[in-house]
């Protein structure tokens, strides 16, 4: 379930369908990261593609360097009633036992549940081996991919516009509204609660992430890597003018065609989505280092 290097994320020219197969997502995610990027992305998003025939494969983008999580702070110390003299003092209640992968799906799926009020993460929670495909989604997410077999994204209404002004194209501005629900759906997500769940499964989550060949305690920094990647995202204040190649329309700034596929993609939004993104990334962020 490591992510594939091949996974690109371009402007279609016309409107292409696919499936919808399976974070997070996330998540986190939310995953978590699709924890972080649930949804309705669609058309937007090019299908899988077929192994190439030619030996040269661009590198996966390279993962920047993150913070580690702290392990979860102890709940706070309740003050005992006084007992009457001679009783026996009351036993701190038991922490809850380890997480059993064979029970992960269901509390997992109960947890998502009450820190998705707008139903969000609702296309993934169908799933099962939840555990597996988060440690997956947070894989590909920690190198800028995006990849549609993790993540179950239909499509959002309408499709992708372009309009000419002067002979240049630019995105169509009016089709920002289309992730509106979107972004509003990422906004409703707890961000502390979404904490909680990683905590509660991180034992599990390391596990998972060790099977795809990583040392296991570097799947906090790769967890954190995502949010970073989100929040480095840059802000556009202007329309930015495409270059169609072939069949897909890239940015003319060498710069913004070199940023990772979820970052390009965060940028369709259009800014004010973006931003509702970024704010939620930093506040899951600050919830998962304690800060």
């Amino acid at each position: 379930m490591q992510a594939s290097p091949e996974d690109r994320l371009e402007y279609p020219d016309k409107p292409r369908r696919s499936p919808v197969p399976l974070l997070v997502v996330v998540v986190l995610i939310l995953a978590l990261v699709y924890w972080f990027l649930p949804g309705d992305l669609g058309d937007d998003v090019l299908p899988e593609p077929v192994a190439p025939t030619v030996p040269d494969v661009p590198a996966a983008p390279e993962r920047p360097v993150a913070a580690d999580i702290p392990p979860a702070a102890p709940p706070p110390v309740v003050a005992a009633d006084p007992q009457p003299a001679g009783a026996a003092p009351e036993a701190p209640p038991a922490p809850p036992p380890p997480l059993a992968k064979a029970d992960s799906d269901a509390e997992l799926r109960e947890t998502l549940t009450v820190a998705d009020p707008a139903g969000a993460l609702a296309p993934l929670l169908v799933e099962d081996h939840l555990v597996d495909r988060g440690a997956a989604l947070i894989d590909s997410l920690s190198q800028g991919l995006v990849l549609r077999k993790l993540l179950p994204l239909r499509q959002p209404p309408g499709s992708f516009t372009v309009r000419e002004v002067q002979g240049i194209t630019y995105v169509d501005e009016a089709g920002f509204a289309r992730y509106d629900a979107y972004a509003g759906a990422i906004a409703a997500l707890d961000t502390e609660v979404l904490a909680a769940a990683f905590h509660r499964a991180r034992p599990l989550l390391e596990s998972a992430y060790a099977e795809l060949g990583y040392p296991a305690d570097d799947l906090d920094n790769a967890l954190i890597s995502v949010l970073d990647r989100v929040l480095a995202t840059p802000e556009l204040r202007e329309p930015q003018s495409l270059v169609k190649v072939e069949a897909v329309y890239r940015y003319a700034d060498p710069e913004l065609e070199a940023l990772s596929p979820l970052q390009k993609q965060l940028l369709r939004m259009g800014p004010k989505n973006a931003a509702t993104v970024r704010a939620q990334a930093g506040a899951l962020r600050a919830a998962l280092l304690g800060q």
